[in-house]
């Protein structure tokens, strides 16, 4: 456990999950990884990403919007709100599908395809820096190595073998994920646009 303290080793892992996303997940769920130890990963890597979102809002103001630490810090309690909502959604939707994950699994799973994410944001940021219009490429990439790792991480996690189906129960799922969210914003007398 001591050389998930490694970022070198981290780095590793996450090139080798990104290349290989199902070796990449068994290998996490190898590492049993107990709940309380799951959730300090999940809190430090929310850490890290909000100061990576101070750098950019400060170093990277954009004219349109005035965005400070308070804005990385909102953007954070959003992070984490869908950090948490989707580990419990990928353990309790694929389990209604006949799936055998666990919620540990699911869990760990999130976590690391967050730190992945992470490392993506980071090469972004050194991107802004060199060549700004680039950074919008890393973020349509991000976009989609977070929708083929999420599916590639579910089917090792519940050990679906159709990778069509668990994608299709990615986007059935999400769609009514911010159904119900758009249902509960309207109850609280909160409108969008």
């Amino acid at each position: 456990m001591s050389d998930l303290l490694d970022i070198r080793v981290l780095l590793r892992m996450a090139r080798r999950t990104v290349t290989d996303p199902q070796g990449g997940a068994r290998a996490i769920l190898d590492l049993r990884l107990p709940v309380p130890v799951l959730w300090q990963f999940f809190l430090l890597q929310l850490v890290i990403s909000a100061i990576l979102k101070v750098i950019v809002f400060t170093f990277f103001p954009t004219p349109e919007v005035e965005l400070g630490p308070s804005a990385a810090v909102s953007f954070t309690i959003i992070e984490a709100a869908v950090g948490a909502i989707l580990a419990l959604a990928t353990y309790h939707i694929g389990r209604l599908f006949g799936g055998q994950g666990t919620f540990a699994g699911a869990l760990a799973l999130i976590v690391w395809l967050q730190f992945i994410l992470l490392c993506v944001n980071v090469v972004q940021l050194f991107v802004m820096m060199i060549l700004p219009p680039a950074s919008d490429v890393i973020t349509l990439f991000a976009l989609a190595l977070f929708f083929w790792l999420l599916a590639q991480f579910i089917a090792v996690l519940h050990g679906f073998t159709s990778m069509g189906r668990v994608f299709l129960g990615i986007v059935l799922s999400l769609l009514a994920l911010a159904f119900v969210f758009n249902i509960l914003l309207a109850l609280l007398g909160v409108r969008i646009g």
